[in-house]
């Protein structure tokens, strides 16, 4: 789970009983980022740590190892049909050269023109299911993407 809200600490008891495995919150938007991990894992599920595109990689190198994965924005939140923001790369670069086994990701703007940007630094590629259901049109293309 995405969870792309203002009080991430709110959700962690809910998702765990809906039965998510991961929980990626935004850094930004809690107070207590350490907190917010603890109860994540003492909930069962795994941690995610996703960064705004205005907000600088070393803000999350603190928290790298108790996270399974770091999530660099590509695009700014809550947008959908935005341009991928090559500029945001050099964090996913820092991320892997400091935190070689971390799973990185990024969300945002990543199709056929920029997809080898992510090979590039040995992203963590995942497609969300949801993609294909609300938005059938685009199978097709994240079958490429997958190739």
């Amino acid at each position: 789970m995405h969870m792309m809200v203002s009080r991430p600490e709110q959700w962690v008891k809910p998702m765990a009983v809906a039965g998510a495995n991961q929980y990626t919150f935004h850094l930004e938007a809690t107070e207590n980022p350490g907190a917010l991990i603890k109860d994540i894992r003492e909930n069962g599920m795994k941690v995610g740590l996703a960064i705004k595109p205005g907000t600088t990689v070393e803000y999350l190198a603190p928290w790298a190892n108790q996270i399974d994965m770091a999530l660099v924005m590509t695009v700014e939140p809550g947008f959908g049909g935005q341009k991928f923001m090559e500029d945001m790369m050099p964090k996913v670069h820092w991320l892997r050269t400091q935190f070689p086994s971390l799973d990185i990701e990024v969300d945002g703007g990543v199709g056929p023109d920029t997809i080898h940007r992510c090979a590039e630094v040995r992203l963590s590629l995942s497609f969300r299911p949801w993609s294909k259901t609300f938005f059938p049109k685009y199978g097709k293309k994240t079958y490429l993407l997958r190739k």
